[in-house]
């Protein structure tokens, strides 16, 4: 009889990630890696996900869950005390590869002070280098010994800089269902299949809430008088994230129907008729579920102006990124307003041609998307970290 056992000491990864995005997709990786390295420890910043895999989290994820230059400014002492913490603790423990995903401003700083004292670090989500600030390549190389990216047409950039690369495609690929069923998901909501439902994603940052609550329910209001049977369900991150829904509801919600649910957002996608999502990785998952979409965004009229000066392409949502060309209506800053974006789900509720179009590029985007992400990131964790794999060895009643 043979068994997996450590062909050396048992590997420790520190990991860190910012939002519930990077949790997906670090719960995926440590999922992957426990099936090479079964005895592994992992340690660092992590959410829930994550920590259901066995993670150590030294400091709450939501602590770096900040977008924006000026609301990064409003929260920097407290961002520098956790980073230059988070950096004594991975020097302290010296573990065997450091791996940063997204939050590459917090991440990419941490892993260059790292990869300076002899540590391994690789890098998963390749910031937007592609859409601005191409100028990072330089800093990136010398911060990381791989990038781990989730687009086909990013290793030609990393490439270009001599930067080692694997693209491993999303791993949200691999967990939406090949056909989404709406009549199962508004099954478990308690929801008829006949009802028009619109799905409102007002972020995973609490500042993004913030800023797109009162907006996003007064956009169901208006929608709501021209389509009268009309619901709205809306995943709620957290329970500050659900107050801060509720009161918006509260003060421009009336008459309107609203399902509040907690987290459950690919749930909450399956079961929709069409979608406003707040730009961000919501953006793809929504695509993947072959919902089509209008995306919005409102962020600090400061932080703004500092992206619209240095943006190289026109589009934020991922999908439009993806296609090069835009298949989602986006409303951005003074456009999202509530009578803009009604507007533009009205268009989405009316015109099948148009919705038919989106899905169309959805199943194309979901195709090329589709990898054994955690295998291939794994592999090259082994290549660029040097890590040595357990092995198969035979017991010794054989």
């Amino acid at each position: 009889m043979s068994s997996l056992i450590p062909s050396t000491i048992p590997p420790t990864f520190a990991l860190v990630v910012g939002e519930r995005s990077g949790d997906i997709l670090g719960a995926d990786l440590i999922r992957g890696l426990k099936q090479v390295f079964p005895d592994a420890k992992f340690v660092g910043i992590g959410g829930p996900l994550m920590h259901a895999e066995g993670m150590e989290s030294w400091f709450e994820m939501e602590r770096l869950s900040v977008m924006g230059f000026f609301e990064v400014l409003k929260h920097l002492p407290y961002l520098l005390k956790l980073r230059k913490q988070l950096i004594k603790n991975v020097l302290d423990l010296k573990p065997d590869v450091f791996i940063g995903i997204d939050a590459p401003d917090f991440n990419f700083y941490v892993e260059r002070r790292l990869k300076q004292s002899g540590i391994k670090t690789v890098h998963y989500v390749g910031p937007s280098v592609w859409a601005w600030r191409q100028n990072r390549l330089i800093k990136i190389k010398q911060a990381v010994d791989g990038m781990l990216v989730l687009f086909p047409f990013e290793p030609e950039i990393y490439q270009q800089y001599k930067i080692p690369v694997t693209f491993v495609g999303h791993p949200l690929a691999n967990q939406v269902p090949e056909v989404p069923d709406k009549v199962r998901a508004r099954h478990g909501f308690g929801l008829s299949p006949e009802t028009p439902l619109t799905g409102l994603l007002p972020g995973s940052r609490m500042s993004e809430v913030d800023r797109m609550a009162d907006i996003y329910v007064r956009t169901a209001q208006l929608l709501q008088k021209s389509n009268p049977q009309m619901e709205f369900i809306v995943p709620c991150v957290h329970e500050r994230a659900k107050d801060r829904i509720m009161q918006a509801i509260k003060h421009y919600g009336n008459g309107v129907t609203f399902h509040l649910v907690d987290q459950q957002a690919t749930e909450v996608m399956e079961a929709s008729d069409q979608l406003l999502v707040t730009s961000g990785t919501a953006t793809l998952q929504a695509a993947l579920m072959l919902r089509p979409m209008v995306i919005s965004i409102k962020v600090h009229p400061l932080s703004y102006w500092i992206m619209k000066r240095m943006a190289l392409i026109p589009w934020i949502g991922l999908p439009n990124i993806l296609a090069k060309c835009s298949v989602v209506e986006e409303l951005i800053q003074e456009q999202a307003t509530p009578e803009g974006l009604s507007q533009a789900l009205e268009r989405l509720v009316d015109q099948p041609a148009e919705r038919q179009k989106q899905i169309q590029t959805f199943i194309e985007q979901k195709k090329a998307l589709t990898q054994p992400s955690a295998e291939l990131a794994v592999e090259a964790l082994i290549k660029w970290a040097g890590l040595q794999r357990s092995v198969l060895v035979s017991n010794a009643a054989d």
